[in-house]
């Protein structure tokens, strides 16, 4: 019987293609990764992985490459030896419950964030990184009406730019970024998300659930005994997975979007609802080709770019506040705000970290 097992999968070895398609699944229960961020040696954003945690062709030139992704310690792949890539789950900082009174029913969260964006052609590349302290308020139940905007607002930035040529190699750092705030133009719902009714007993393994869209899978669905989580493909629906708004041409730039995704991590609970004041942490992604004179006036090109954009958001304070308190919160004078890092946030990658040190040494010298 060893023997005929032998034959078997030598064969089926020997039949499978030498260029076998990699992919990126969990080290504890194999299942895909989806809506991993792929970053190359210089830190630039370069691929995210499908729903199925496959992922497009990536050149020898981009090794070692760091992949990304919520709920996951980053993984560094030094070359594609391998076809099977494992993701390590990581821990989320779990803060204590509050019970909080009935009148208190807005809630103000504070959060860390990360974004990542890089634009480039076949002979330029610009790439940013930016942290920011923000804010944002929300109901704090599902029936609670606050009268006012979900909206997040940014309550301090730092920024570094990396401008790479055949000519330039030059950084910056600045206390503002170039580009708009990414999750600011984000509108948050307060739509609850709900769980499939056989997630609601609680288990320390995955559950997992898909629902297909037209040119992809729509919505993935996970849980564990910590954390409910769920990915939303915007473009799943839409014709080719592309979307090409039209607003944005009339302010000098066509952008073909054919990658948008976004994932939410809440913390699990026994009723299986969720509203954006569980949430933990949460992830957006994007890709577009870009053209047109904005862009032109960016890189001094008339050759279409890539655009690539990663956001990463962590929750690090929570406070309730009655609805006519926290109007008045809001509308107070902003107040000089330190930057506060999670302790579950994960590392920079290298690529990343030499771009913030670089800049800031080269900002001390010019000072």
């Amino acid at each position: 019987m060893k023997t005929i097992y032998a034959i078997i999968i030598g064969a089926l070895l020997y039949c499978l293609p030498a260029g076998a398609q990699q992919r990126v699944i969990d080290a504890t229960d194999s299942i895909p990764v989806a809506v991993a961020s792929i970053f190359d040696a210089n830190g630039n954003v370069i691929g995210y992985t499908l729903a199925d945690g496959t992922f497009s062709e990536i050149s020898a030139e981009a090794y070692p490459i760091t992949l990304r992704c919520l709920g996951y310690e980053p993984l560094v792949i030094e070359q594609p030896k391998d076809t099977v890539w494992k993701m390590k789950p990581c821990f989320f900082d779990m803060q204590e419950l509050v019970v909080v009174p009935m009148e208190r029913n807005v809630l103000k969260q504070t959060f860390y964030v990360r974004e990542y964006f890089s634009i480039s052609n076949e002979t330029d590349t610009v790439t940013y990184f930016s942290e920011h302290m923000a804010h944002r308020f929300v109901p704090a139940s599902k029936d609670a009406k606050t009268g006012m905007s979900s909206k997040m607002y940014t309550d301090c930035t730092r920024s570094y730019s990396h401008y790479k040529d055949a000519d330039t190699d030059s950084v910056a750092m600045d206390n503002k970024s170039e580009f708009p705030f990414m999750l600011s133009l984000i509108e948050v719902t307060d739509k609850e998300v709900t769980a499939p009714k056989d997630f609601k007993a609680q288990s320390d393994s995955t559950q997992i659930y898909e629902k297909s869209g037209k040119s992809g899978v729509l919505l993935i669905k996970k849980q564990n005994g910590q954390v409910f989580s769920y990915t939303m493909d915007g473009l799943a629906d839409m014709e080719n997975h592309i979307y090409s708004p039209w607003a944005l041409k009339l302010l000098g730039m066509t952008m073909d979007i054919n990658q948008m995704y976004i994932t939410k991590a809440f913390r699990v609970n026994n009723e299986g609802h969720y509203i954006e004041k569980d949430l933990l942490q949460s992830n957006f992604v994007m890709e577009a080709e870009c053209r047109g004179k904005y862009i032109r006036k960016i890189l001094n090109s008339d050759k279409p770019v890539l655009m690539r954009m990663m956001a990463e958001t962590y929750v690090v304070e929570r406070e309730y506040f009655s609805k006519e308190e926290a109007k008045a919160e809001k509308k107070k004078a902003a107040s000089k705000t330190d930057f506060v890092i999670p302790s579950d946030v994960p590392p920079l990658n290298d690529a990343t970290l030499r771009l913030v040190n670089r800049a800031k040494a080269e900002s001390n010298q010019i000072r």
